[in-house]
């Protein structure tokens, strides 16, 4: 493992931005330059980008752009070993009491990172962790999978309510160093799901997520079909995996998703959902979801939801070890 630094050291900053990313150098460029573009005192941030064993020159091109930029820019390198593990580097690598946590493809607006700042001001306690808005880009309009992708249900959550442990998302959320540090960091073994299942835990300890929408980034994530159904046999493994950690969890999981033929927890609707498609086929639904999507995307969407689900109940029951109840 290596470590390469660029950018100009200001001394101890306020707040430190940590980034995971894994082969995607040009959004990652991106994401930096809107982070050296923020509306912010000299010294006050420090950006720290763990590289996950990209092939694509993720590294060296972060280097050499940080190299040009007023923000210290430090760029940590590691064997694939996941979001998580890249997470927890770069909390030990952090010089600030702040962490901000950031998405490769999160683009911040101008303003982001000051308005993290002020709501830490106003919400000092250790156990206060800021959660910021996310947006589709308005150019070029986003696709049909971008759109799926896309939470847009915290859009509409009243600014300064407490979100709770399951919106413990890290694409655009600050949290004190030394809570992150004294609750051990982020659980390495979890590859989706990661982040809210460390929100869980800090939630033992007083975690409150404040929705704060005005430190807002734009979500640059381009998908397509293969990419967004890989999500639901993703998040099904997860799930699963999360739940032979901790058996106790198991009603709280079923809240997150995790309908399971094995285990009795899935509802009526779900074994419609999948009968259905059982006689269908799968190639069936899809060719009718794209077929839809040429002409009527908000049906297309109902189809690609339903596959979607049943992708991820389908792969927590296969991920679920025989016997396991």
């Amino acid at each position: 493992m290596t470590a390469v630094a660029a950018g100009h050291s200001h001394g101890a900053p306020a707040i430190s931005v940590l980034i995971p990313t894994f082969n995607r150098r040009e959004i990652a460029l991106r994401c930096i330059a809107a982070l050296d573009a923020q509306q912010l005192p000299p010294g006050t941030m420090e950006v720290i980008m763990v590289d996950d064993g990209s092939s694509d020159g993720t590294a060296a091109a972060i280097l050499a752009a940080g190299a040009r930029m007023a923000t210290p820019i430090t760029c940590l390198t590691q064997s694939n070993a996941g979001a998580n593990a890249a997470r927890n580097r770069a909390i030990a690598a952090s010089r600030a009491p702040l962490a901000l946590f950031l998405n490769d493809d999160s683009i911040a607006a101008p303003g982001m990172v000051a308005e993290h700042l002020r709501q830490h001001a106003a919400h000092p306690a250790e156990t206060d962790a800021v959660l910021g808005g996310l947006l589709l880009p308005e150019a070029p309009p986003p696709g049909l999978f971008e759109v799926l992708h896309h939470d847009a249900a915290l859009a509409v959550r009243p600014a300064g309510e407490d979100l709770g442990w399951r919106a413990f998302y890290t694409f655009n959320l600050s949290v004190k160093t030394s809570l992150l540090r004294r609750h051990g960091g982020f659980n390495p073994d979890l590859r989706w799901h990661e982040d809210i299942e460390f929100g869980r835990r800090l939630s033992a300890d007083g975690l409150r997520v404040l929705h704060a929408p005005a430190a807002t980034a734009v979500h640059l994530h381009p998908m397509n079909e293969a990419g967004w159904l890989g999500i639901a046999d993703r998040e099904g493994r997860a799930l699963a995996a999360w739940l032979v950690h901790e058996p106790g969890l198991r009603d709280e999981l079923v809240q997150l998703g995790l309908h399971s033929l094995k285990l009795g927890t899935r509802a009526p609707r779900h074994a419609m959902a999948d009968l259905v498609l059982k006689l269908l086929t799968e190639p069936a639904a899809l060719w009718v979801a794209r077929r839809l999507a040429r002409r009527q995307p908000k049906a297309a969407a109902a189809v690609y939801r339903k596959l979607f689900q049943a992708r991820k109940r389908r792969a927590i029951d296969a991920a679920l070890p025989d016997g396991f109840v």
